[in-house]
């Protein structure tokens, strides 16, 4: 693998840095007005709370790298890019989403200056069982489907359907436009000058992708989140197989057959 190839929007170092400087709010209020579906001359203001990374987070193999933003002053927004499913993906947004929600409000503050506030799942793993890649909940009644409030958002991004759409490349769709962009490197120079004809903004989104690639100090910053990333793959994998043979262990002390446990797993 080339170190071209790893300065990737998927890799969360590489998304906070392009979309989280203050120089490319730009970038970042197209990237959300596609994705809300609004039109970008709505998006006023942009206000980044934590683009700043910190060296001790960066090599740190279970750390989140989000990038925390507030628009026009009244929605709040958490943005996380995720390449590993935890298992509980679903249940660990909506946590974080109550937190930034709750966050917030000052004491003796009024329940209505709660801002707000939308989670932006980008993930590298299919997450629901569904042909379409960006999947928006809301709080709605059940049978009226009557919406209970506005503050409440959530949407996932699953990159891996978003590569198979057969509509890639599309100039007519700005949102495939950017998942092309989150799917490639900085070695896919075909995918890069596609994209950079699209529009002045994904043009100057591809010029940032390029420099960083060019860019030794931000070469090494990738590389080392790189591999924190993959240590963190490693860790999980290996809690997942002691977990499994602590399992197998006990299944076999109650007296169950190799071929028993193993169809037991296979379903599972």
């Amino acid at each position: 693998m080339s170190k071209k190839s790893k300065v990737t929007p998927k890799l969360d170092l590489v998304f906070k840095k392009i979309f989280g400087d203050v120089k490319n709010t730009d970038i970042l209020a197209d990237f959300l007005a596609t994705v809300l579906e609004i039109n970008p001359s709505e998006i006023t203001n942009i206000e980044i709370l934590d683009n700043e990374v910190i060296p001790d987070i960066l090599l740190s193999k279970f750390s989140r790298l989000d990038l925390r933003i507030t628009i026009n002053r009244v929605t709040s927004i958490n943005i996380e890019i995720q390449v590993l499913n935890y298992g509980n993906y679903k249940e660990r947004t909506l946590f974080y989403w109550a937190k930034m929600y709750t966050g917030e409000l000052q004491k003796n503050e009024d329940y209505l200056n709660l801002k707000n506030a939308v989670a932006i799942n980008v993930i590298d793993f299919n997450l629901f069982d569904c042909k379409e890649y960006h999947s928006t909940f809301k709080i709605f009644e059940e049978h009226r489907q009557e919406l209970l409030t506005d503050k409440f958002r959530i949407d996932f991004i699953e990159l891996r359907k978003a590569k198979e759409c057969k509509e890639r490349g599309s100039m007519m769709d700005k949102k495939q436009m950017w998942m092309d962009f989150l799917n490639t490197n900085a070695e896919d120079d075909e995918t890069l000058d596609r994209l950079a004809t699209g529009s002045p903004i994904m043009q100057k989104a591809v010029a940032v992708l390029r420099q960083m690639s060019a860019d030794e100090k931000e070469l090494y910053e990738i590389e080392q989140r790189e591999k924190a990333v993959r240590d963190e793959i490693s860790a999980r994998a290996y809690e997942r197989q002691q977990g499994a043979e602590i399992i197998i262990a006990k299944m076999k002390k109650f007296g169950m057959s190799d071929e028993q446990i193993q169809k037991i797993l296979s379903i599972s």
